[in-house]
């Protein structure tokens, strides 16, 4: 694991050094080839080179025009006759926009969000993936692996690395193209990604030797050095490499926060026969990011760090610091990652019109983590909080008019804990194809030809991901005063002595295994005008999770587990299908529609309400579209309209659903025994505190009496008061604190379920009440259903050769269809179970039973709030554009290009989210928005000679308006610049 504070970033002089010698392993060579004949066999304009049909035909790409594809149907094939949205990212386009990575990448491309602030579904809280968690204002797309994305709307956790899948970034570098595949595609790429996948093709070995060096400056420190080379190995050119390379530091417009990283990835080919190719690939990379935590602090009253209740809070103002720029958790956490990645493909031709592929691929990724986390909190009088750590705080609700926030100054202190997490993440994958072309009728009128292409494909991936974490101790903490705004140090609180030591909190290994036999079938009818394909996949997933989470007490206690816990999933059979057709109406015209499935298995193991290993949620989508190929071949594009729908999707983590029952086979409450409760909390004389206990005070006396009410030692030795509520006396006392609770507007009324809550065990011998079968142990997790719903399109204009226009647009309409789905609990006898409470944090949100359920006997019958709601913040509009222009060869200006481009976004929904209703004042639902955003980006780039080789400077600006204005919780980047040299050898 990485310490506290890890070695620099790379110097510039070290990032200098480290590209020369970069440069110099490959200039060299091709120097001297310079002075001597090149031995190098070149083919010769007569001879012709057969791709395979699993390589995409790229000879007729030209700028940002792509015609074919790979990523609609395993095999090349033309854009225009597919009948999907298949977008194409070339080489071209991304460097024109200075895009230095995969995401970046991405940026022009409509329904793709790159940063979002409310995800419905996503986990939250503590089991949050972003660093600072609660005080995080981005959502999933913070995720340390850096591949979460939305896209129409749903989660997309990983991307296409040449067909396989893969969960961490990569350098641009090494990138020859990105094609999207819009909507579910599990037919060929597997489980998940519901929204669409990404799948980036590398650069490959060419025999032509050549060699490009770049080196970069730009804004904040920027600095970067790439190197890509390839050639001939031998003379007949059987064999051949490429080495893709970059160095890259930058510091950040924030206080700490830095990032460097290196990447390499050397390529061998060999084709020792006419028909067959070996490709080995293998990548290795670090990335270092120093200052990652979180900025603000939640401005919200939270009963412990990473309490859910600090996303109803605004974030703290802090006087006289830019809270652009403000990084309050300091220099000192941390993400170190690592990743490699080897494939190896071997292509075959057997026999005419037969083809063979098999590829194996191992991906790695592993990260070490130093996060901080913290929480305000109120203290009052006689608290062993320290005085130094204590400070008068303004509490900010989300609005003005919010129900709940205490008013004016609170003495409040920040109590915080330091979290080490070590996490590794193995992807092993192995994929055989086998196609066939079969063509019918080639002599008869072109009317009556037909072309078949059948795929049939086996694939198996088997994943492995392990954590393990360090932190505070959970009945310990550190503390640092709101008054202070020195930066949070690791190791020191805020007076100066030292943390309370880290101890190990949690471990876990996941092992997911998935195999799949699929089967593509693609036709061409009546003069290639009818293109139809279908296809059909039967996967088959399970999974094993090792858990060990000992949670020690500062003392070295446990208050988890004491033995490590083995579980295995059942083996999960789904079956996905696609059908699409297009129709070419003109040859410059196609209509098509298409019907596809997803599906994503229970990975992680949960369990329903029921008890039960939850099924693998679905997706299914209906989609039409229209493609265009107009003034030959100078507009061209598709714009499609879709319907996503996602059903039994597991929405937010299980610590959201803690007090929701759990309606399963072994319940722990026996519904034979009295109804018994822990009522310490609710004594009148002992808690004059409690006005909800005093107001109740002729009940308890009353059950008293009548011994409903009454003292016992349990097994544990201790003394404590206990209603049983299965006599009238004690049942009139809790409906009586019931009722007192909702009248004092929900003030702390006490604890009901000591020793009852699954949470903290063990259960008191002395207690049985329904509240036993919570979700306190956190193993099950709600089910929910949403829907996306619009269009979007993508059009490229090239009205000249020196233009090019390209232009996206997505309208997307996103709703909850069911925002949560419980079980039927059989014991209904038990009407004072946490999901009947009266507490604002729990089931009833404060609310009456009748506007809780539908039925108060039928917990099934729960009236989930966000129905109807779009609890995620996909904007309904986005829009982006780029145009290039290159001044023409013969004016005086040769060599020069201009380019200009921007996003644009409608306003984003970022409150209420999945989770989270807070209130104001008339008890209505807070609603919050962003406001729509532009963003403008340029470029200059100039072309000449140096020596007769090509070379190149580019400037590129981002953000050219300096918008710096706060949308949402987040605030805009500033303006940003890029300079580049490249030379060509």
């Amino acid at each position: 694991m990485a310490s506290p504070s890890p070695e620099p970033p790379m110097k510039p002089k070290q990032l200098l050094h480290a590209a020369l010698i970069l440069a110099g392993s490959s200039v060299l060579p091709e120097t001297q080839a310079q002075t001597a004949p090149s031995t190098t066999a070149v083919p010769t304009d007569e001879e012709v080179v057969t791709l395979s049909p699993f390589t995409v035909d790229a000879s007729k790409d030209k700028g940002y025009r792509a015609t074919n594809s790979i990523s609609g149907t395993r095999l090349n094939s033309a854009i225009k006759d597919l009948p999907m949205p298949i977008e194409v990212i070339t080489e071209d386009f991304l460097r024109d926009t200075g895009s230095t990575n995969l995401r970046e990448s991405l940026r022009y491309s409509s329904g793709i969000l790159l940063q979002t602030q409310n995800d419905y579904g996503a986990a939250a809280g503590s089991f949050s993936n972003s660093p600072g968690k609660i005080n995080n204002p981005e959502g999933l797309t913070a995720s340390p692996d850096q591949t979460h994305m939305k896209i129409r709307g749903f989660e997309t956790s990983s991307v296409l690395r040449d067909g396989f899948r893969r969960q961490n970034a990569t350098d641009s570098v090494n990138i020859s193209r990105i094609e999207v595949a819009r909507g579910p595609a599990s037919l060929l790429y597997g489980v998940g990604n519901f929204g669409g996948v990404v799948n980036y093709l590398i650069k490959t070995p060419q025999t032509q030797r050549a060699t490009e060096l770049t080196f970069g400056v730009g804004s904040y420190s920027f600095k970067r050095a790439t190197l890509d080379t390839t050639g001939a190995i031998n003379s007949s050119g059987t064999w051949s490499y490429r080495l893709t390379a970059a160095v890259e530091d930058t510091d950040s417009y924030t206080d700490f926060n830095s990032q460097s990283h290196y990447f390499v990835s050397p390529v061998i080919a060999w084709r020792p026969f006419k028909g067959t190719e070996i490709l080995l690939d293998v990548e290795y990379g670090k990335e270092d990011f120093q200052g990652i935590g979180w900025q603000r602090l939640r401005a919200a009253v939270s009963g412990y760090v990473n309490d859910s209740a600090g996303y109803n809070g605004d974030f703290l103002t802090i006087p006289g610091k830019n809270m652009r720029t403000f990084r309050w958790s300091g220099p000192d956490t941390y993400r170190d990652t690592e990743m490699s990645n080897i494939e190896f493909k071997v292509t075959q031709k057997l026999a005419e019109n037969l083809h063979f592929l098999a590829g194996i691929d191992s991906s790695q990724f592993s990260f070490d983590q130093l996060d901080n986390l913290a929480a305000l909190q109120t203290v009052s009088s006689g608290s062993s909080v320290p005085t130094w750590a204590v400070a008068p705080i303004t509490y900010a609700g989300l609005s003005s008019t919010q129900a709940g926030v205490p008013v004016g100054p609170q003495p409040s202190t920040i109590l915080y804990s330091w979290e080490k997490h070590a996490q590794h993440n193995l992807h092993n994958q192995m994929r055989a194809e086998l196609t066939y072309d079969l063509k019918l009728f080639q002599d008869a009128s072109k009317w009556a030809r037909m072309d078949h292409s059948f795929l049939v494909g086996y694939s198996y991936t088997k994943e492995k991901r392990k954590d393990n974490t360090r932190q505070t101790p959970g009945d310990a903490g550190n503390y640092h005063s709101p008054a202070d705004y020195s930066p949070f140090r690791f190791g020191k609180q805020g007076d100066g002595s030292s943390d309370v030591p880290l101890v190990e909190w949690d471990n876990e290994l996941t092992t997911t295994s998935n195999a799949a036999a699929y089967g593509v079938y693609q036709g061409k009818f009546l003069d290639d005008r009818l293109t139809v394909i279908a296809g059909v996949r039967r996967d088959r997933s399970w999974n094993s999770q090792w858990i060990y989470d000992p949670e020690y007490n500062r003392d070295g206690s446990r208050r988890g587990d004491t033995k490590p816990l083995t579980t295995a999933s059942n083996p999960n059979k789904d079956t996905t299908k696609q059908l699409g057709v297009s129709l070419a109406v003109t040859r410059e015209l196609s209509v098509y529609a298409m019907t596809s499935e997803g599906v994503e298995p229970n990975y992680q193991g949960k369990l329903d309400f029921n008890g039960n290993p939850l099924k693998a949620a679905l997706a299914k989508n209906k989609e039409v579209g229209l493609k265009i190929d107009l003034f030959q071949g100078k507009l061209s594009g598709t714009i499609s309209r879709f319907q996503i729908t996602r059903t039994r999707s597991q929405v937010g983590s299980s610590s959201l659903f803690w007090f929701v029952p759990v309606a399963s086979s072994n319940p722990k409450f026996d519904p034979n025994k009295d109804i018994v409760y822990n009522v310490n909390d609710q004594n009148p004389y002992n808690n004059t505190w409690n006005k909800t206990a005093v107001d109740s005070k002729p009940q308890w006396d009353a059950a008293v009496a009548a011994g409903a009410v009454y003292q016992a030692t349990n097994s544990t030795g201790s003394t404590n008061w206990y209603v049983n509520a299965s006599k009238a006396s004690g049942a009139e006392f809790l409906d009586t604190v019931f009722a007192n609770a909702a009248k004092n507007n929900y003030d702390w009324w006490g604890w009901l379920y000591s020793g009852s809550d699954p949470g903290s065990l063990p259960f008191d011998n002395l207690v049985n009440n329904a509240t036993m079968d919570d979700n306190g142990a956190q193993k099950s997790v709600a089910t929910g259903s949403d829907r996306a719903k619009g269009w979007d399109t993508q059009l490229l204009f090239t009205p000249t050769e020196n233009l090019q226009i390209m232009l996206s647009w997505s309208h997307i309409t996103k709703v909850v269809l069911n925002a949560q789905t419980w079980a039927k609990y059989p014991y209904p006898q038990d009407r004072w179970a946490i999901w009947y409470a009266p507490y604002t944090f729990a089931a009833t949100a404060g609310r009456p039973l009748n506007e809780v359920y539908k039925d108060p006997t039928d917990t099934s019958t729960f009236i989930a709030f966000g129905t109807g709601l779009a609890l995620d913040d996909t904007p309904k509009d986005q829009g982006t554009f780029w145009i290039n222009y290159q001044l023409p060869k013969h004016t005086a200006l040769k060599g020069l290009s201009l380019g200009f481009g921007g996003q644009y976004e409608s306003e984003r929904s970022i409150y209420p989210a999945f989770g989270q209703n807070a209130l104001d004042k008339n008890g209505k639902t807070i609603f919050l928005s962003t406001p729509s955003r532009t963003t403008l980006n340029a470029m200059v780039k100039y072309t000449f000679k140096v020596r007769g080789h090509d070379a190149s400077v580019q400037l590129n600006v981002d953000n050219v308006t300096d918008d710096q204005k706060l949308y949402g919780f987040i605030y805009a980047a500033p303006r940003r610049w890029q300079l580049t040299y490249s030379q060509k050898f």
